[in-house]
């Protein structure tokens, strides 16, 4: 074994030095650089895959002991890994009990047919969150993953359960509630919702952000199944006694559901659908009559004076019948939403809140709207989970594999020893790492000097 690592690691220094001595720009060197490294580090993988199954097949006592006979060998598995492809033969072994098992695979945690590492597969999926399938595999893979394993991938993925402490008490919280509108296969549009929560919003220097925020984003469920994971995810983390919660969004129907799961919010209108409201009101006007108008209104709807505000509405129609019908449509959403703007003059905690549009943008639209791109209903199912948790496992990946009898976990461990025990032996006429910097004067050119040399 350390014959093939020494003959690996010969191969590798004499094509660096090849690199080194053609000479070039940086940037051309790290490229042809990091491919040999990625092809040493491949090929060192796949000899540490196969001293493991020599191991397990010498220990014919491990396996007699353990119910396993050997039945077929030299079945080579291949899998795309971080590095790129590694390669290694194995031995098929039958069951005493019954069936049959690669217990190479078992050890080293590769699962059955699987094509590609979970490792590159996380990764693939963590690119996806920020850029097209073909972008990710480009990135991550050098485009040896084609968009559709990338896809099927991230179907295979879920969001990760966050470990949080759960807080003993806190005076307010605040939910924004809003949703990205997509595309879905065929030309059809739908809408993925956000629920944002956190407990209000503070400064850092000239910048603000939301204290202690987490989403959660789920395509396809209803607002009773949405709100009761939303509730579930809060009390995880709080205890609600006596907290004032208030519920931040433009009002829709399913936004509003949350008081049935949490009856204590109160409802406070998004300012951005507010300010939409009252523009909509006063669009034609000049600069001055604009003012005083928007100055009118906003003071009429925080005193929540109607018959002022629909004397202003009244106003408008009339000084501009051809837009009467919108200006109507705008001073209706603004009188069925009133308590949810008067709340902000009465009760100074509920402008801590309201963010639901920049939550929408930097978490679902980036990836899911901003580009001509559609969607999947089985994807979106996956993805908006993701993109909101921020985390992500393989659903794979929460059943471990088979487990070893002990015989054969302390055979697969000899490998690791043996390993260990040769760190320092190497073949190649370079010195250990280790000992860089303290060159050995033996008179003899080595690998390291003529690197120094031509660097110099």
């Amino acid at each position: 074994m350390e014959t093939i690592i020494s003959e690996i690691a010969t191969v590798f220094i004499n094509n660096m030095i090849n690199i080194l001595t053609k000479g070039g720009k940086i940037e051309e060197i790290e490229v042809s650089a990091l491919r040999e490294a990625k092809d040493c580090a491949a090929k060192v993988m796949g000899v540490y895959a196969q001293a493991v199954d020599s191991a397990i097949v010498a220990d014919k006592a491990s396996r007699r002991e353990t119910g396993y006979s050997i039945e077929r060998r030299g079945d080579v598995r291949r899998f795309q890994s971080l590095v790129g492809e590694v390669s290694y033969r194995r031995t098929y072994f039958k069951k005493v009990s019954g069936g049959y098992e690669y217990l190479t695979d078992t050890v080293l945690g590769m699962r059955a047919r699987r094509r590609v590492s979970d490792r590159l597969s996380l990764e693939l999926v963590e690119a996806a969150k920020e850029m097209s399938y073909e972008k990710a595999s480009n990135y991550i893979a050098d485009s040896r993953i084609s968009r559709q394993t990338v896809m099927g991938m991230l179907r295979k993925s879920e969001a990760a359960k966050i470990h949080v402490e759960k807080e003993q008490w806190v005076p307010e919280l605040h939910i924004d509630a809003d949703e990205a509108h997509v595309t879905m296969r065929g030309g059809t549009n739908s809408i993925v919702p956000l629920i944002s929560v956190y407990e209000g919003i503070e400064t850092k220097g000239k910048r603000t952000y939301c204290k202690n925020v987490f989403h959660i984003s789920e395509y396809g469920k209803t607002p009773d199944e949405l709100w009761e994971q939303v509730l579930s995810e809060i009390e995880r983390r709080y205890d609600l006694t006596g907290t004032k919660i208030y519920l931040h969004g433009d009002g829709a129907e399913w936004i509003k559901h949350c008081q049935d799961w949490l009856p204590q919010a109160v409802f406070v209108l998004d300012k951005y659908h507010k300010n939409k409201a009252i523009k909509g009101m006063t669009a034609d006007l000049d600069k001055e009559q604009r003012k005083l108008f928007d100055a009118a209104i906003r003071e009429a709807m925080t005193g929540e004076d109607l018959q002022l505000f629909g004397e202003l509405t009244r106003v408008l129609c009339a000084e501009h019948p051809d837009r009467a019908e919108k200006i109507r449509g705008n001073a209706a959403y603004l009188e069925n939403h009133i308590e949810g703007i008067s709340i902000c003059a009465q009760d100074y905690r509920a402008n801590n809140g309201g963010c639901a549009e920049p939550h929408v943008s930097h978490v679902l639209s980036a990836r899911l709207s901003t580009r001509p791109m559609a969607w999947s209903k089985e994807t979106l199912t996956q993805f908006a989970p993701i993109l909101a948790s921020g985390q992500v496992i393989l659903k794979e990946g929460k059943s471990a594999p088979p487990e070893l009898a002990e015989p054969l976990v302390m055979t697969a461990a000899q490998v690791n020893r043996h390993f260990r025990n040769h760190t320092r032996k190497w073949s190649t006429g370079m010195p250990h790492p280790d000992a860089i910097g303290t060159l050995p004067i033996t008179g003899k050119v080595t690998g390291t000097q003529v690197l120094l040399k031509l660097l110099s």
